[in-house]
């Protein structure tokens, strides 16, 4: 029996190694903003405006690191106050977040 039990820890080993960790995922990502309206606030998992002091532009991209990439909520809010979520995101696996007119995306990174 003893011989079997590496062999039932590969299915988890082999989970495990296709989950990136926190450590191993610094949190960097891409907002584009392809709304019509600037952004001027960004929260991703936490309470601090990530975009502060700065707004975003539309047509802009902006490179920005999350501090909880892993599994975090993105909230936006628009210069005229509107906001929108997306979330839970791993922003690890999906670095690209646009925003557009209706809503907010997440897509693979792509070199």
């Amino acid at each position: 029996m003893m011989r079997l039990a590496p062999l039932m820890l590969l299915p988890l080993l082999a989970a495990c190694a296709t989950q990136p960790s926190q450590d191993a995922c610094p949190g960097d990502f891409t907002l584009t903003n392809q709304s019509s309206r600037p952004v001027e606030q960004l929260y991703a998992g936490s309470d601090r405006d990530l975009l502060d002091p700065s707004v975003l532009p539309p047509g802009q991209t902006a490179r920005l690191r999350a501090q909880q990439p892993l599994n975090t909520r993105l909230r936006l809010v628009f210069d005229d106050g509107r906001a929108v979520e997306l979330g839970p995101v791993n922003l690890c696996s999906l670095p690209r977040v646009v925003v557009g007119p209706g809503g907010i995306q997440a897509n693979p990174g792509g070199r």
